[in-house]
């Protein structure tokens, strides 16, 4: 159990270290200094910092794909706009609730390190596209008569950039989020794409 913690402790102070100063200005000894421990304590959990890296990516983008999955399976609506508007509310919930672990997931995805670039990218592409597939059978499975008109990969990618930039503007603090902002944003992205 204690080493459990202690692992887990690690990740999170590592992830706000990585938000603010980003992983190239982010030192082992930076991460031991603020947690208060020594390196080989820190080599006892994590082999290294880029090792330690790859595992919190790979975390956040399985939680970030469980927020999706919950969606999914709980959504009440058949409804394609209902279906959509539910994934959207529960990620910005997830946003709220996990701010610094779906900023680390935005930034690898956004702005992936140089050094491990090809395998960041690499990872979100499967990703992408299996969270793709899902989403695709689930607006596929709504109610015909009330589809829009428009391709559902192309509303999918409408929606994945729509979300993309209202997250980017709440993590940079150009918005904050409301339940009435979120609302009219998302009244005016599904009226663009009917």
């Amino acid at each position: 159990m204690r080493e459990h913690e202690s692992a887990e402790r690690i990740k999170r102070i590592s992830m706000r270290l990585f938000n603010e100063k980003g992983y190239e200005a982010t030192t082992i000894r930076d991460i031991c200094n603020e947690i208060g421990i020594t390196a080989p304590s820190f080599y006892y959990y994590f082999d290294s910092k880029e090792l330690l890296y790859m595992q919190m990516i790979k975390e956040a983008e399985s939680s970030h794909q469980k927020v999706i999955d919950d969606a999914i399976e709980s959504c009440p609506s058949q409804i394609a706009e209902e279906r959509l508007h539910y994934i959207y509310k529960a990620l910005l919930d997830f946003y709220r609730e996990q701010k610094e672990e779906y900023t680390f997931l935005l930034r690898n995805v956004l702005f992936p390190v140089a050094a491990m670039k090809e395998r960041i990218q690499e990872m979100h592409m499967t990703w992408r596209k299996q969270y793709a597939e899902k989403v695709s059978e689930f607006i596929a499975s709504s109610q015909k008569r009330k589809m829009p008109k428009t391709d559902i990969e192309q509303i999918l990618e409408a929606f994945h950039r729509f979300l993309t930039g209202y997250i980017l503007q709440l993590i940079s603090k150009q918005l904050v989020l409301s339940e009435a902002h979120a609302e009219n944003s998302w009244e005016l992205f599904w009226k663009g794409i009917k």
